[in-house]
């Protein structure tokens, strides 16, 4: 197999195994309603079969950056992917809610594996010029593969059984993870200098303690996560969940009218992450466009929260304005590979990452819990809105900590930082 082909196969299958992990993550929205019925949940406990993707994924974001490190890419790939296919045949074959809760806390498991796998191929296989671009593409195919989990998905549950969906893509899956084990290539280092750039852990120069005490200390990176929990974190909880109810129940909408327009809302999610990066390369700005998606972001909620549920544009209006303000993701993880020094920038973006994940599984879980809890006492309007607040209070902070956030002023030919340290050891 020759370099170039060796590249584009390797990205392939660590692509589709990303694809179906956003589907995963993304398709208790569509599937929330057979699911509960099955188990006969209630808002708190469908909330909370959602949220354990989440839970999963943020604790074992550090430990998998080190098992990625320590061991390569192939091997960590493979059984992220395979776990993954393994949840997703749990979740379908669950005979109780106990049972159903394993599956997508195997997916989270397995998908945190993924992603940092992605993220370390995608350095050692693409200059640092290409990294961006790259890195875009990543974030359209995870987009993609979130919209298949909405509206699409929402229209195969009119012909298909919830738990046939599920077994079949959990086969898929597990097929993916045999062929990345059999296919995945590293990039040999004689003919491919991105080989070259990445530092073993074991050389970085810092013990891990000494490490992680200089991400912790660093007010940039809290900033950066307050801001990204604010857009990105409260947009997966309802693009991957929640949504539908308050278009539905709020806003008048079928299902399958709410679901095609969060499939809407991840549009210009995925396409804005393709473009803003490169844009804001040109423009040499990153805090313009983070505290712009924030102010959006934080308008939005508002009109959620307060403005009449009388026209359904409004809704859609107000999610499509979610999802374009969530594309600033790649600025703001350049704004932290440009706030830290090389060797601690993949324990920086495990921090922020962790962050945005352990938001949506908070939103996910107490929006649940608070509907739960109000549901009965007050109309349907009134319990959504009520339930809203707390997105709305963490998009107002995200929107307080982007004005503090420091400009980074990134050179027109900056060399983007690598995302994981580590050699390749496949």
């Amino acid at each position: 197999m020759n370099i170039s082909m060796a590249r584009h196969v390797s990205y392939g299958l660590l692509a589709t195994a990303f694809f179906i992990g956003f589907f995963n993550r993304f398709a208790p929205a569509s599937f929330s309603l057979p699911i509960s019925r099955s188990f006969g949940l209630s808002a708190g406990e469908i909330g909370s079969l959602a949220a354990i993707h989440f839970w999963i994924y943020t604790l074992m974001q550090i430990p998998a950056g080190l098992i990625v490190d320590r061991i390569g890419i192939r091997l960590p790939a493979t059984a992220g992917t395979l776990l993954t296919g393994v949840g997703a045949l749990t979740l379908g074959l669950a005979p109780t809610y106990p049972i159903a809760l394993a599956g997508p806390g195997l997916v989270g498991f397995g998908m945190s594996i993924v992603f940092v796998a992605m993220m370390k191929n995608n350095a050692i296989w693409f200059e640092g010029r290409r990294f961006g671009l790259i890195t875009g593409v990543t974030l359209l195919v995870a987009a993609i593969g979130s919209m298949a989990a909405e509206a699409p998905a929402n229209a195969l549950l009119q012909r298909i059984d919830w738990r046939s969906i599920f077994i079949v893509l959990g086969a898929l899956t597990i097929a993916v993870g045999v062929l990345i084990g059999l296919l995945w290539r590293p990039p040999d280092r004689r003919s491919h200098p991105g080989a070259e750039s990445l530092t073993p852990s074991s050389e970085s120069g810092l013990a891990p303690s000494l490490a992680w005490h200089d991400v912790l200390r660093s007010p940039q990176l809290w900033l950066v996560l307050l801001t990204l929990s604010g857009t990105n974190g409260t947009f997966y909880a309802f693009a991957g969940l929640w949504g539908t109810q308050v278009l539905g129940d709020g806003f008048g909408l079928s299902g399958n009218a709410a679901a095609w327009s969060l499939t809407a809302a991840l549009v210009p999610y995925g396409l804005g992450s393709l473009l803003v990066g490169q844009l804001s390369d040109r423009l040499r700005t990153r805090k313009t466009f983070v505290l712009a998606a924030s102010l959006l972001n934080a308008l939005a909620w508002a009109a959620l929260l307060f403005a009449p549920w009388s026209h359904a544009v409004l809704g859609l209006a107000c999610f499509l304005a979610l999802g374009l303000s969530s594309a600033q993701v790649v600025v703001s993880f350049a704004v932290v590979k440009e706030s830290v020094s090389a060797n601690i920038v993949g324990l920086a973006l495990a921090l922020v990452n962790m962050g945005v994940f352990l938001t949506t599984a908070v939103v996910q879980m107490g929006y649940g819990w608070a509907l739960s809890g109000i549901s009965g006492s007050v109309t349907p309007q009134t319990g959504l809105r009520t339930a809203l607040c707390l997105p709305a209070i963490i998009s107002f902070a995200g929107l307080a900590a982007a004005v503090w956030i420091r400009e980074t002023h990134p050179a027109r030919e900056r060399a983007i930082a690598r995302p994981m340290r580590g050699v390749t050891r496949d």
